[in-house]
């Protein structure tokens, strides 16, 4: 009986750990591609500055039905001078402004390069791809789309509005994520919990025995 309860054990944490790892090497999954085919944007691009006129800036929105964490962003964001470009809660139509949830500060970002960030673990939910321009970027976000009906917001000195434009296609953005992988503390106390489960059955076979 105690090799059968060993062995079970065994097997139990065999399973669970290689749950995780299958769950860290899951494949990564697209939730949000306004890019054309063959991948090049194109239409009217969207202005993104700050200078002594104004500002705007610009975000897209996409939506997790899970937790996950964000592998790759691709965006078609291109200019001179230093810009944020992140991640801003949901707020109805429109973002949350100046609480970034995790956000990259970019020199002379170069239209069509990939961003592969580490840590940004999101839950379940509606969120947005922002570019926040600093004092003196000027830059555009190339639409990526035909399809004027998309929703994506954009930003002055007044904060978000929604853009309800019949001549300018959703800004061109691609972002990939992976199912979020549990944390360390999360494991360890699953382990916990099998090896609990296992030492109860262990004392229920020696009374039985005993008995």
């Amino acid at each position: 009986m105690q090799f059968q309860i060993h062995t079970l054990s065994k097997i139990a944490a065999s399973v669970l750990l290689a749950g995780v790892a299958a769950h860290a090497g899951a494949a990564g999954t697209v939730v949000l591609d306004t890019y054309p085919v063959g991948q090049d944007p194109f239409g009217w691009p969207s202005q993104v500055f700050a200078d002594s006129s104004g500002r705007q800036d610009i975000a897209v929105t996409f939506t997790l039905t899970s937790a996950a964490s964000i592998q790759s962003i691709l965006t078609s964001l291109d200019g001179v001078g230093d810009v944020t470009l992140g991640i801003l809660a949901s707020q109805g139509s429109t973002p949350v402004g100046g609480a970034w949830l995790y956000s990259t500060h970019l020199t002379d970002p170069v239209m069509n390069t990939t961003l592969s960030p580490t840590g940004w673990s999101l839950g379940a939910g509606t969120y947005w791809l922002a570019a926040v321009a600093d004092n003196g970027f000027a830059g555009q976000w190339q639409s990526g789309t035909e399809d004027y009906s998309g929703d994506w917001a954009q930003a002055d000195a007044n904060g978000w509005s929604a853009v309800t434009s019949t001549f300018i296609g959703m800004p061109a953005a691609r972002i990939t994520v992976a199912a979020a992988v549990p944390e360390p503390g999360t494991v360890a106390l699953m382990l916990a919990g099998g090896l609990l489960v296992a030492a109860a059955a262990r004392r229920k076979s020696n009374a039985r025995q005993q008995g």
